[in-house]
C-alpha cells in the first residue's frame, strides 16, 4: 500500500524537477497530469511519505513482525515539513493509510482495560465493611445450635476443654470465698453468682458429648452448686457451713472421688430449677463490662487474648442456657431474638479473639451489647 502511493511521489516529482526535458512529449504530458492530481490530493512531497516506512522497519522488528508505529517521528501534537516547505500534520496522510497501526490497535483495545477495574471495585466495599457486619459465618452456627431444640450440640457451644477450664476457675474462686465465715459474709453476692454459674456448667456437662472423669456425677455437681447459691442468701455460720459442706463434696467429685453421702439427684437437667437466670445475667454483665473496659484495640486484644477467649466462650454458653425453653418468657419470639443475638455475638467475639481479628471481636461485642440493652427494659427483674 505504501509502495503504490510512494512510487508516483518519489519518482515523478524528481523526474519533473531534475530532468524535465528527458521525457517524450506524450509521456511528459502524462507525467504533468499525474503530478497535478497528486498535488491536488495533498501529497506533493516525496521525502515525507518514505519517512514512515523507514521508521517502521526497526519498530516492526521489535514487535515481532507487526506493523510498527512511527511514534518517535511524529506525535499527535507535532508536525513536520518537507524540503519544499509543505507541512504534514499527524492525522492527514498517516491516519488515512494507518501509518500508526499499533496506536490504533491500542486505542481499540483500551475499553477492555476498565473491565477488571470495575469488577475489583465492588469487591473492596464488600471486604471492608462486610467483614464484620455480615459475618454470619461465625454467627450462623450458634443460631442453628440454639434452634436445635432438645438436641443441643453443647460441644459446638462450648468445647470440653473450655468447659473444664471454666469449672476449675469457679472452683478456685469459691475456694477463696468459702475458707472462712468472714469471707463468706463479705462475698455473698459473688458466691451466689458463681454457684449459679457452676450449676449451669455442670448441667451442660450432663448433656455434653465430651468424656471426663466426673461426667457420671455431673448432676450431683449441678445440684450441690445450686445449694451453694441458695445458702449464700443468708449470712452467718449456719449458712456458711451448709455452703462449705456442699462445696467440699463438689471438690471431691471433681478430684475423681465419690462422697459418702449425697442427696438424691435427677439425671435430667432443668436449668431453670438449678441456675437462677438473674444470677446468670449478672455473670454475663460482669464479663461484658470487663471486656468493654479492658479491650478497646488490637494490641489489648492480643495482650488479653486468653481472658477474652475464656470470657467470650462462657458468654456464649450462658446465652444458650438462658435460651432454654424451661425459663419464663422463653416461648416468646422477642425473648428468643435477644438470646440469639447474645449467642451469636459471643460466638463472633470468640472467633475474633482466637483469630486475632479485632474488627470481628468488636462487631461481636456490639451485638452482645445491643442484645443486653434491648432485652433489659423488657425482661429485667420480670
Amino acid at each position: 500500500m505504501y509502495q503504490r502511493r510512494s512510487a508516483p511521489v518519489l519518482h515523478l516529482p524528481r523526474t519533473f524537477l531534475g530532468r524535465p526535458f528527458l521525457l517524450h512529449g506524450c509521456a511528459g504530458s502524462l507525467v504533468s497530469v499525474l503530478l497535478f492530481l497528486t498535488a491536488g490530493c495533498g501529497g506533493g512531497s516525496d521525502d515525507a511519505p518514505p519517512a514512515a516506512p523507514q521508521a517502521e522497519s526497526p519498530a516492526a522488528q521489535q514487535n515481532g513482525g507487526n506493523t510498527a508505529e512511527p511514534v518517535p517521528q511524529a506525535s499527535d501534537t507535532t508536525s513536520t515539513s518537507d524540503d519544499g516547505g509543505r507541512k504534514y500534520v499527524d492525522g492527514i496522510p498517516y491516519d488515512v493509510f494507518y501509518d500508526r497501526p499499533l496506536t490504533v490497535a491500542a486505542e481499540n483495545t483500551t475499553p477492555t482495560q476498565p473491565i477488571p477495574a470495575v469488577t475489583m471495585n465492588p469487591s473492596s466495599p464488600d471486604t471492608s465493611p462486610g467483614g464484620m457486619n455480615s459475618s454470619p459465618p461465625p454467627t450462623t452456627p450458634p443460631s442453628e445450635t440454639a434452634n436445635a431444640g432438645d438436641g443441643v450440640d453443647w460441644q459446638a457451644v462450648i468445647t470440653e476443654e473450655r468447659l473444664l477450664e471454666e469449672v476449675t476457675r469457679l472452683r478456685n474462686t469459691l475456694t477463696a470465698n468459702l475458707n472462712s465465715v468472714g469471707n463468706f459474709n463479705r462475698e455473698l453476692l459473688n458466691i451466689k453468682i458463681d454457684g449459679a454459674t457452676l450449676a449451669a456448667l455442670a448441667g451442660i456437662a450432663t448433656e455434653h458429648s465430651g468424656e471426663f472423669t466426673w461426667k457420671d456425677k455431673a448432676h450431683f455437681v449441678r445440684d450441690l452448686s445450686s445449694d451453694i447459691a441458695i445458702a449464700a442468701e443468708s449470712r452467718g455460720r449456719p449458712a456458711f457451713e451448709e455452703a462449705e459442706m456442699a462445696f467440699l463434696n463438689i471438690v471431691e467429685i471433681l478430684n475423681g472421688g465419690s462422697p459418702a453421702e449425697l442427696p438424691d439427684s435427677d439425671q435430667e437437667t432443668v436449668f431453670s430449677d438449678v441456675a437462677d437466670r438473674n444470677l446468670l445475667m449478672q455473670k454475663i454483665r460482669a464479663h461484658n463490662d470487663w471486656l468493654r473496659t479492658t479491650i478497646s484495640n488490637e494490641q489489648e486484644l492480643q495482650k488479653e487474648k486468653e481472658q477474652a477467649i475464656a470470657r467470650a466462650a462462657l458468654l456464649r454458653a450462658l446465652g444458650q442456657v438462658v435460651h432454654e425453653e424451661d425459663y419464663v418468657f422463653a416461648d416468646e419470639e422477642e425473648y428468643q431474638k435477644y438470646c440469639r443475638e447474645l449467642i451469636d455475638g459471643a460466638g463472633q467475639m470468640l472467633q475474633g479473639a482466637e483469630g486475632d481479628d479485632f474488627d470481628e471481636f468488636e462487631a461481636g461485642f456490639e451485638l452482645v451489647n445491643k442484645s443486653c440493652n434491648d432485652c433489659h427494659p423488657v425482661y429485667l427483674n420480670n
